[in-house]
């Protein structure tokens, strides 16, 4: 077995993860963007040239060699002899699967209902090529153009449906996909693990190659205490707490097939928070009891700041709106990423009592996706469509979802509304130096409008206090649980920037080369 960690070997992101059998049949573990390398190159008014995608980011070494590219992107053949069979993608973060769009359709992508619905959505809202989950495909150009190695788009554009592997039967309106089984990505033993992250969907893979298990974690963090457990079905209901408990079933599920097939295990597990500075642990009871606290005792309007895809977030927020009689105010976008997400999966349909607290906020914007049109259009008819004048009459009423880019949207209220509101950070801290940028440009935001930040505070430098966020990573502690009940033969750590913690704990079963042959 050759185990090659292309991507995420020494730093934080962009996993990419080679497996390939003794009989030369292989897998992808993940197929992400590496910001880091990422951004020595491309900004947001800088990006690879669509025309020549696949020539740009080969050329700067953002994506490896290997014969698995679309080939309406007029990928070169390269000496590869490794048969890739499929990726995996462990979850929707663009750091796990934001380089999808450039797989030949051809590949299975394997991943959970939750990761496609949510990778459905953003791709209607107009991603860029690498991103696309759907293919739209390119042809090359024809004599009229000066260069006959530029990819031009097509009127009339070929549809190819991009082969998906989740254990049910995708509905698809456009025909965009293909379903697939387990048993035709790979010949063996396969097992998709669902476990507890900070997005829907994210899972760990558990595959039989050669004479072992190959376990693959993903991202995760840890499952609630036994002791937690009444909070969480009472306070934030049962779905909840079936979702929080993931982790522990997959480390039970991976026990199990370990003692009924009798196999070594192979561990790549990911160990993101090691190294890093923690002053408070927070988790998303912590969270969720700190944010309610803060809003019952404010009569202003409230700005709650979270990431579009953290679904489990904003049932957060919804939950607090419900107990303190308001209503949490989504844009069409975000709405429609919460609607998919019940249409795909109807674990995550809304009730009649929280749909009866959304509103939906008709932003200005002149060009709408369709799933944008549509959830203004079903709001409307509903009567669930909430306009500023309605926020500026009874502002103590709103919890407005909105963060840094949707700043432009508040103008449209009142300043007397806005002065001496409630702006709460529940998202992670700025890591680059183009964050930091855009925390100190969001600082002026905020003081033009007298509005009060919680979650972070602006000293000499930005400060995220981090009581209204909750990781979504293992601590080193659960790191250290996890790792000692599974008792794996061999540990390969990715997605991290402190190996020699493994090291120094399980010694020689922790292989921390890129290429790894067992």
């Amino acid at each position: 077995m050759h185990i090659k960690l292309i991507d995420g070997h020494d730093c934080i992101g962009g996993n990419k993860i080679l497996v390939t059998s003794s009989r030369g049949e292989g897998f992808l573990l993940d197929f992400g963007v590496n910001f880091k390398k990422w951004t020595l190159y491309f900004e947001e008014y800088l990006k690879p040239r669509t025309g020549r995608i696949l020539h740009d980011l080969l050329k700067l070494e953002l994506i490896p060699k290997l014969n698995i590219y679309r080939p309406d992107l007029m990928p070169p053949q390269f000496e590869s002899d490794e048969h890739v069979r499929f990726v995996f993608l462990s979850h929707a973060h663009t750091d796990h699967s934001g380089l999808i769009g450039l797989l030949s359709e051809q590949i299975p992508l394997i991943m959970t209902n939750e990761t496609f619905a949510l990778l459905s959505v953003m791709d209607q809202l107009k991603p860029s090529v690498w991103e696309q989950l759907a293919i739209k495909t390119r042809v090359p150009a024809n004599e009229e153009h000066v260069r006959s190695d530029v990819l031009v788009n097509n009127k009339k554009k070929e549809k190819k449906k991009r082969r998906i592997c989740t254990g049910d039967v995708l509905e698809s309106a456009d025909g965009d996909f293909e379903t697939v089984s387990l048993e035709q990505c790979w010949p063996g033993f396969v097992r998709v693990l669902p476990v507890y992250h900070s997005v829907l969907g994210a899972a760990a893979l558990c595959v039989e190659v050669d004479d072992a298990l190959v376990v693959y974690t993903g991202d995760l963090r840890m499952s609630p205490t036994k002791d937690e457990e009444d909070f969480w079905r009472f306070e934030l209901g049962e779905k909840r707490l079936d979702l929080s408990k993931r982790t522990e079933r997959f480390v039970q599920e991976v026990k199990r097939y370990r003692d009924s097939l009798k196999k070594i295990l192979i561990l790549i597990v990911e160990g993101t928070r090691l190294g890093r500075v923690e002053e408070s642990v927070s988790d998303e009871r912590t969270v969720f009891e700190n944010a309610r606290e803060l809003i019952s005792k404010t009569n202003r309007l409230v700005i709650a700041d979270f990431p579009t895809k953290h679904l489990e977030r904003l049932m957060s927020f919804l939950r607090i709106a419900q107990m303190c009689d308001r209503f949490l105010v989504l844009t069409p976008r975000d709405y429609a990423l919460l609607e998919n997400m019940g249409r795909i999966d109807p674990t995550w349909q809304l009730t009649e009592r929280e749909l009866s607290h959304i509103r939906i906020y008709h932003v200005a914007k002149v060009e709408f996706s369709k799933l944008e049109k549509d959830a203004v259009m079903f709001a409307k008819t509903v009567g669930l469509l909430v306009s500023p004048g309605e926020i500026n009459q009874k502002p103590e009423n709103f919890i407005i979802a909105a963060g840094y880019f949707d700043m432009p949207q508040i103008l449209d209220i009142d300043e007397s509304v806005l002065n001496g509101s409630v702006y709460i950070h529940s998202t992670s801290e700025a890591y680059t130096e183009e964050q930091q940028m855009d925390y100190r440009r969001f600082r002026n935001w905020l003081n033009r409008f007298n509005i009060q930040p919680f979650g972070l505070r602006f000293d000499d430098d930005i400060v995220f206090t981090k009581e209204f966020h909750a990781s979504g990573h293992l601590s080193a502690r659960d790191l250290e649980w996890l790792i000692g009940t599974l008792e794996p033969d061999f540990i390969i750590p990715v997605h991290t920037e402190d190996k020699s913690w493994f090291v120094s704990r399980w010694g020689n079963k922790v292989l921390t080369q890129e290429e790894v042959y067992l």
